[in-house]
This record gives structure tokens, C-alpha cells and sequence, in this order.
């Protein structure tokens, strides 16, 4: 593409939202995607578990679109899995779809340089584009969710604004249910079909083009708007490597195709940096980037998160529906949300990463806890069509000591100095956890569980965030209030690595493309 006016690193959850405002503005937007574009997806999204999800050879995976390629390396260190996907639709092509607002008290702390109603604008518009909507129905699992929560006191809210303890139909961006869900063919299903493979790609309904694919990824949703204005062109398999400066503003960015071995590099007056919260600040250091602060990479969140099971006598059919209907909303401590799970799934959160053994407690709000193996583990597989899982999702404290950096001692890959993530959870978020996760135990009992078990996981990295945060002050933050780099001109960066905290503990996806769209906004005012 000759006379590129900006170009995106990266085309997951922000870069696909800011790739489709500059170019429906007029602008020339090159995207590169260091991950595989899949575009037939009646067949690429082939709803089987592992094919799609493992995490060295599925297709949803950290790595190259060759699958007979390794992974990309991440070191770690206190985290025990990242999860994260690249590919044009990036994390989005693998999440439950949940689309909901930060709670407004998150942005009255940790420094952020804009306030809640700020954003607000923002946030309906990109509501009204997916669409975000809350079913009309709920599955078995989110009813009784929602049963347990009337009992326990939690009263029912419609709004999408949250300020106090409340349970609520999820707000999705998942298109709304078919009228039939009898077949799953387009057009006579047009919308969600309940199949309950959110989690692993959205295929239906079949035959729908891609943009009537029912869960709105970003390569279903903003993808498709970006390239019909014929001004955006994307590259998969193009891993960003340099992002090169002159006289303090961004210059070019080189980058390695990976089929081939072959580098190229372009030049934008304007770059927009979208490789996400682990990515973005390895870029940052491998292109020996100004970082006088020291801020680069610090303030490593994730919203501390655990699994509640609670097994029940009448069937659940957890693998029906959308993954999560129905959610439980407590400001100060985090959300809890309802997490459809497909057998493999199931079966690694259920026994296979606790932290401890399983064990029998004396007395507690839970009957088991930890990970289990052999017999132990075989009788709760056997349960799986009467459990259903409740995921604690805290809102995490800050901590510059967590912390995404280059690891020097470890050597490099084909781009660079591979990335190191260092976390541990602070006294507080373990605090909001255990709260979280006795209110789950609460609620399932309350709903008719017999059993509960708690996983009590190992840290799990769903929701990364926070290591290039926005603020005012260059000596606490990477980006001001506009997400431009307070170092580099023209630089501006669009995804969750700009979060001053960990929005009080909601999902992010909403967030990073509200902030997005507004990011694309000040770009265009210039």
C-alpha cells in the first residue's frame, strides 16, 4: 500500500477498532498481524476443543499460523498459563463475548487523566456497532446462577452501568438468539444458535457470511467495515520487530513475514501500537524505545480469577447457551460470572490446576479443593452434565513490582528478546478473591448445589493488563490522555496495556474498545 498514513501493530481487540475509525475517516491504515487470518470459518472453526484450543498446535493458540510450528516463547515468572491468541480477531476469536462496562468508581483511583463519563460516548458507540445486548433467555445454567443469587439477596439490574451489588442478564456482544435454533444454518437461523462454543470460535450460524457470525469478534465485526472502505489493507503473519524514531516521532516500523524469513519495513507519520499488554512493551524495549521512567512494562494486572463448581442432582447442560447469561456485579471485590464449559475445558479446571491436592476439608464453605488425579478425578469428570462452574474474577490491585520485561539472560527468537511476565498477587486481590469466592459457594448452595468444589487455581492470565498506562504525569505513567506516547509523537497505543487498573474487575474487552475509538478520535483531530 503506497502513502500509508498509519499503520496498526496488531488486529485483535483495539487494533482492528482503530484500523476501522481512521480508515471510515479517510485515512490509509496498514494493519499488521503477526498471527493467521482465518476467513472461511464454516471450516476453519471446526468446534473441536483441542484442534482449536491447545495451547502448542490449535489453532487459537501464541503462535505462527503454521501449526507445525512451535508456540512463541513468554517467560514467566509467579504466572502459571497466559492466555492469549494471535490473529486478525485476536483474544476476541476466543472469549465468552461478555462486552461490559468498568465500574465508574475504578476510574475515580490510580491516577487516571479521564474520568468515567468521559468515556461514556465512547462506550455507546461501539455498543450500538457490535451490537452488545443481553439475551432474552437464559440457559439452565445461568437460571439457576440467577435463582441462587435472588436467595442470597443479590437484586436484579438492567442498566449497563453498575455502582452497587447486583445480579444481571450479561450484556454480549454476541448477536441475538435465532428465532430457530432447530438448525443452524443462515438464513433461517440468523443470530446466536446456543451451541456453546464461544469459547473456541464461532462458526454459526453456517452459511452466514462473516459478518453475520454470530459472537462479534473484531474479525467479524470491525474487520469487515475496515476493508470495505478500501483504504485498510491487513498482513497476517507479519510480527512486528522495530518500531524506528527520528528527532522524537515515530518513523517505520520492520517487521518478519513468517512463512518466508523475509523483512520489510514501511514508514507512517502515525503508528498505533495494538500488539497487547505483554507485547506492546517488549516491542517498546526490543526497539530501544526512550523510557526515562522507568513505567514501561510496570503495573502488570490481571484480574485474579479462580473457579467455583457446584454439582447438582438435575442435569445442568453446561455446554448450552452462550458461555455467560447471567453475571453477579460487587464493586470494591470484582465480578462473578457463570462459565459454560466444554468436557476438555471442564476437566482441566475441575482437577487439573489447582494449587494444592484435592482435599476434604474438616469444615469450610466449599466440600473439596485443588487439583485431583486417578479415581478422584474420573468420579468428577463424571459429573460434568450436572456442574456448573461460577469464575471469580477480582479486581486485582496495581503493583508496579508486577511487571512485563525483555529476558535478557534467556536469549532471543526469530524477533528479539523474548518477553518475561513477573506477577504476584498482592494481600488485597487475595483477600477479594477468597470474599468471591465464598459469595460463589454461597450462591450455588443457595441455587440447590450439593457439592461444591473450588479449584483454587494457579495464576491465570485471561484478562492481561495495565503495562503501558495512560496518566498525566510522565514519571507515573506511558501514555497521556489522548493514549499518544509522552516520549514518541505519533505513537499512540490501543489496547488493554493503557488500563490504569484493572476497572474494578469486569471483563476488559468492552473498555479496550471504547478507549480504542477514542484513541482514533484524537489521532484524526490531529
Amino acid at each position: 500500500m503506497p502513502d500509508i498514513d498509519v499503520i496498526v501493530i496488531g488486529c485483535g481487540g483495539g487494533g482492528a477498532v482503530a484500523a476501522k475509525e481512521l480508515a471510515e475517516a479517510g485515512k490509509r491504515v496498514l494493519v499488521l498481524e503477526a498471527g493467521p487470518w482465518y476467513k472461511d470459518l464454516d471450516n476453519d472453526y471446526t468446534r473441536l476443543q483441542h484442534d482449536m484450543g491447545s495451547i502448542i498446535d490449535g489453532k487459537l493458540r501464541w503462535g505462527p499460523p503454521d501449526r507445525t510450528k512451535s508456540p512463541w516463547i513468554r517467560r514467566r515468572d509467579g504466572v502459571w498459563l497466559i492466555h492469549q491468541v494471535a490473529g486478525v480477531g485476536g483474544t476476541t476469536q476466543h472469549y465468552n463475548g461478555i462486552s461490559v462496562r468498568a465500574y465508574p468508581d475504578a476510574f475515580d483511583r490510580s491516577g487516571w487523566p479521564i474520568g468515567y463519563d468521559d468515556l461514556l460516548p465512547y462506550y455507546e458507540k461501539v455498543e450500538a456497532f457490535l451490537p452488545v445486548t443481553q439475551p432474552r433467555m437464559l440457559a439452565t445454567k445461568d437460571e439457576l446462577f440467577a435463582e441462587g443469587c435472588e436467595k442470597v439477596g443479590l437484586k436484579p439490574h438492567e442498566g449497563m452501568d453498575v455502582s452497587s451489588e447486583c445480579w444481571r442478564v450479561s450484556p454480549n456482544a454476541i448477536l441475538p438468539i435465532a428465532d430457530t435454533t432447530d438448525g443452524v444454518e443462515w438464513p433461517e437461523a440468523d443470530g446466536c444458535t446456543m451451541c456453546g462454543h464461544c469459547l473456541i470460535g464461532c462458526p454459526n450460524p453456517i452459511g452466514a457470511p462473516v459478518e453475520r457470525k454470530a459472537k462479534r469478534s473484531t474479525n467479524v465485526s470491525y474487520v469487515p467495515v475496515a476493508l470495505a472502505t478500501g483504504r485498510c489493507e491487513i498482513r497476517p503473519d507479519s510480527f512486528v520487530t522495530s518500531i524506528k524514531t527520528r528527532g522524537g516521532h515515530v518513523e517505520a516500523v520492520t517487521w518478519r513475514e513468517g512463512s518466508t524469513g523475509e523483512t520489510f519495513e514501511a514508514s507512517a507519520e502515525v503508528v498505533v501500537l495494538a500488539a497487547g499488554t505483554i507485547e506492546s512493551p517488549r516491542l517498546w524495549a526490543n526497539s530501544s524505545l526512550p523510557d526515562p521512567s522507568g513505567m514501561v512494562g510496570r503495573y502488570f494486572t490481571t484480574h485474579l480469577q479462580d473457579t467455583i463448581f457446584g454439582f447438582f442432582d438435575q442435569p445442568v447442560h453446561q455446554d448450552y447457551g452462550q458461555v455467560t447469561m447471567a453475571r453477579a456485579d460487587f464493586p470494591g471485590y470484582g465480578c462473578l460470572f457463570t462459565q459454560g464449559l466444554e468436557p476438555q475445558s471442564f476437566a482441566i479446571s475441575a482437577t487439573g490446576v489447582g494449587r494444592t491436592q484435592q482435599q476434604a476439608p474438616a469444615k469450610g464453605d466449599w466440600d473439596s479443593k485443588g487439583r485431583s488425579w486417578g479415581e478422584a478425578s474420573r468420579k468428577m469428570h463424571e459429573l460434568y452434565d450436572h456442574a456448573l462452574c461460577v469464575l471469580v474474577c477480582v479486581d486485582d490491585e496495581e503493583d508496579p513490582d508486577n511487571r512485563i520485561t525483555v529476558d535478557t539472560s534467556f536469549g532471543g527468537d526469530e524477533h528479539g528478546t523474548v518477553p518475561l511476565s513477573i506477577y504476584r498477587a498482592t494481600q488485597p486481590s487475595i483477600e477479594r478473591r477468597e470474599w468471591l469466592a465464598r459469595k460463589a459457594a454461597d450462591i450455588l448452595r443457595a441455587a440447590g448445589a450439593g457439592r461444591v468444589h473450588r479449584t483454587d487455581m494457579e495464576t491465570f492470565v485471561s484478562h492481561p493488563m495495565g503495562t503501558m498506562r495512560m496518566g498525566s504525569d510522565p514519571l507515573t505513567s506511558v501514555v497521556d490522555a489522548d493514549c499518544q506516547s509522552h516520549e514518541v509523537k505519533g505513537l499512540f497505543v490501543a489496547d488493554n496495556s493503557v488500563f490504569a487498573n484493572g476497572l474494578g474487575g469486569p471483563n476488559p474487552t468492552l473498555t479496550c474498545q471504547a478507549l480504542a475509538t477514542r484513541t482514533a478520535e484524537k489521532i484524526l483531530q490531529g
